[in-house]
């Protein structure tokens, strides 16, 4: 077995798994900011902010896709169109669902 190519993972499925990964790493870094810069734990902006707060979930989400705009570019840079696709089908999933949430909150 010889060395794996990274160009093997130039692929849409593992860039759709990225995307949902980097919004997921996306929430966490804002929850953990926004933790620290209020003094409250993790678990009050889960519960309060994010699900029993329908003022900001858009804000919130559109924060959290916002990372994947870097990992989207870096990939487009490495040529990885296929993996750069995936990635933009998350966001493509995500916007509807912004704009459902903004929605809500009136």
């Amino acid at each position: 077995m010889g060395p794996v190519s990274a160009s093997r993972f130039n692929h849409s499925v593992f860039g759709f798994a990225a995307g949902l990964l980097g919004t997921g790493i996306g929430f966490a870094a804002m929850t953990a900011w926004w933790s620290w810069a209020n003094g409250t734990s993790f678990e009050y902006f889960v519960d309060e902010v994010f699900i029993r707060s329908a003022l900001y979930k858009d804000s919130i989400l559109t924060i959290s896709v916002l990372f994947n705009v870097g990992v989207f570019w870096l990939a487009l840079r490495c040529n990885w169109d296929h993996f750069a696709r995936g990635i933009l089908g998350v966001i493509f999933i995500t916007v509807p669902l912004i704009i459902w949430f903004q929605a809500q909150a009136f």
